[in-house]
């Protein structure tokens, strides 16, 4: 077996330097998965360095995994036994030899294993329980009532976000007293150190949490330090430009010792800084490192010419960016497409209609095709469509546009608004936003019926706002109006809007649910058409079904031709990057993780106009189309 007979040049020289800090910037397409997973059995086959001294991390159980498979083929061993980290090898394949596995999994397991066995130095058990993301909101809910902080007035979601994005920064609850200076931030400070105790009297960890306390446990205790700076001679880390400042340091510290650090990713892709991802960290290691190699993988194995010219052409009007100059030996193939639409009903049929056409003419899969878009929202016009079409379709990474939790809110209110008697609705908003009804209190309410309204005060209150909104749609035609009524008069909209990138996308996607309501002048028609849609089975048979999703979810995906929808100032970019340099720099990265998902063909469209609540209103095209290159797209005008 010789691990590097199949690379290219720059592909072997990743894997053969060895020793010392390495920095590889992978371009798009460029077999960074395949530079890695070879480094890591290089190392083990041909320089005899036993598994258990490499640690390798990235960012998903799937990369993970796919890491994970790579490695034991190229070793030859069994994909499902343990890992060195276990030290329990297993196979159940007896004609494939015994060899461990190195460490390698997310930051977050690996930080786990490390915390098991080292959790009495930080006076824990290593039987901690991890919490996740519902745990934590209900252990948050739990601290703001033992602090009499109101729910309706403080979203609890929020709160949480705060103090992630705290831990993320190596910042604990007392430090974060120091930052609060609004009120909001205090809130936040009260919280986080009564929701810190809560944690520690159950013995349990957030997932925030899992690399802080492995931090701090690692600059607290150099004995433990030097232990795992002893175990790991060498250390591997997938897509380095996704790293938020607690897992910079994680690796910094245990890195010190030998300086024998592998980091590999591209800052051309990096989209994640709502998460705290700092894609400055890939940018700045050399200054960590300045006798780092640095080693540029730039050519694409995924697409064809004009979609790599056309991609980096836009990437380079990024000031901050590392310098690349990628190419591909997949000539020819059809230029970029970029299609202006009257309006944007149109842009939905064009695709939808190109779709049937290559799938019929070249006899594809509808599993070759997907459509990307910049906010969820933006689905809403697309499953309309492809239900109308009975073309069977699936959302990834979020769910279809009626089934979301802010929709079936608003839903609920209008369909109780029509009919008194809908108990289920009831059941639904009756505590959304929170207003102190439980579940014994809703039983009352619906054995007592409209007495209710005069021996429980507080749905007293909400009968009267119900009773306003029942006036408001008898005499106004415009459905549109209404919602926002019911998000004015109930207090939903501050209930949503606490400030958090998601709380942006769920006020989003009411915004689109009033386009869609405006289109209609009687409320129960709405409600109909409305319940047809959203009845719609779940597609068991993936190899038949259109994939619609945002570029976030894409990144890593690949496509044989896509669709990116809606290139519009305003839309994408999205309205609050447009005045911030850094936050536009992040959009044109993100249409450019979009434009690399294209295998074959690659399709761009916008609208010249939208309907927003039933009037037309123009739109402009976005700044990234004028980026792309003349010579490499077809514009198309319907």
């Amino acid at each position: 077996m010789n691990i590097i007979d199949t690379l290219n040049e720059k592909q072997k020289e990743a894997v053969l330097a060895t020793e010392g800090p390495v920095l590889i910037l992978a371009g798009a397409g460029s077999g960074k998965t395949r530079a890695l997973t070879h480094r890591i059995a290089y190392l083990i086959y041909e320089k005899s360095v036993p598994p258990q001294n490499i640690l390798a991390v990235t960012f998903t159980n799937k990369a993970a995994g796919e890491m994970r498979n790579r490695v034991a083929e190229l070793l030859g061993v069994n994909a499902q036994q343990s890992s060195a980290a276990d030290n329990k090898p297993q196979t159940t394949d007896h004609k494939l030899p015994t060899v461990l596995l190195p460490w390698l999994g997310t930051f977050h397991a690996v930080c786990v294993k490390i915390l098991r066995r080292e959790a009495k130095n930080i006076g824990l058990s290593s039987e901690f329980v991890i919490y996740d993301e519902d745990d934590s909101i209900r252990a948050i809910k739990r601290a703001m009532r033992e602090l009499e902080v109101p729910e309706k007035k403080y979203n609890p979601r929020a709160i949480k976000s705060f103090i992630s994005g705290a831990k993320a920064e190596l910042i604990t609850a007392s430090d974060y007293q120091n930052f609060a200076h609004d009120n909001f931030q205090k809130i936040v400070a009260d919280v986080f150190i009564r929701y810190e105790k809560i944690l520690n009297s159950a013995n349990a960890f957030d997932f925030d949490d899992l690399i802080l306390k492995t931090v701090q446990l690692l600059q607290k205790n150099q004995e433990i330090l030097k232990k795992y700076q002893d175990r790991f001679k060498y250390i591997l880390v997938d897509e380095y430009q996704d790293t938020n400042h607690a897992q910079y340091v994680f690796l910094k510290l245990l890195a010190a010792a030998r300086r024998n650090i592998f980091v590999i990713g591209d800052d051309w892709q990096s989209i994640y800084s709502f998460r705290g991802a700092k894609f400055q960290n890939i940018l700045d290691f050399e200054k960590d490192y300045p006798d780092a190699k640095v080693i540029r993988l730039e050519q694409n194995y995924r697409s064809r010419q004009p979609i790599v010219e056309a991609a980096q052409e836009v990437i380079k009007h990024n000031q901050l960016r590392s310098e690349k100059n990628l190419f591909t030996e997949k000539d020819g193939g059809a230029p970029v497409a970029v299609i202006a639409s009257p309006r944007k009903s149109d842009e939905v049929e064009f695709i939808l209609d190109e779709i049937e056409s290559i799938r019929i003419g070249e006899r594809r899969n509808l599993s070759d095709f997907v459509i990307l878009y910049r906010t969820n929202a933006q689905s809403r016009l697309f499953e309309e469509a492809l239900i109308s079409r009975g073309i069977p379709y699936q959302i990834i990474g979020g769910l279809r546009f009626y089934e979301r939790r802010e929709i079936k809110d608003i839903l609920a209110y209008l369909s109780f608004i029509q009919n008194p008697d809908d108990i289920v609705s009831l059941s639904r908003i009756i505590n959304v936003p929170p207003r102190g009804i439980g579940e014994k209190t809703l039983e009352k309410i619906i054995q007592l019926g409209e007495k209710a309204q005069d021996e429980i005060p507080k749905y007293g209150e909400f009968s009267k706002k119900i009773d306003e909104l029942r006036q408001f749609n008898a005499e106004s035609p415009s459905l549109d109006e209404l919602i926002e009524k019911i998000m004015k008069i109930t207090g939903y909209r501050e209930y949503l809007a606490d400030g958090t990138v998601e709380s942006e996308g769920r006020l989003e996607n009411i915004e689109e649910l009033k386009n869609a309501a405006s289109s209609y002048g009687d409320l129960s028609a709405f409600l109909e058409s409305v319940s047809l849609v959203s009845d719609v089975d779940e597609m068991k048979d993936k190899k038949s079904v259109l994939t619609l999703m945002t570029i976030h979810c894409a990144k890593g995906l690949e496509f044989p031709v896509v669709f990116i929808s809606g290139l519009e100032e305003g839309l994408f970019p999205h309205s609050r990057s447009l005045d911030d340099a850094y936050g536009l720099e992040e959009e044109r990265r993100l249409f450019y993780v979009g434009m690399t998902r294209a295998m074959e063909r690659l399709y761009i469209s916008w609208a010249q106009t939208r309907s927003i609540y039933g009037r037309i209103e123009p739109c402009a095209p976005s700044r990234f189309l004028d980026e792309l290159p003349k010579e490499k797209i077809e514009q198309i005008e319907l």
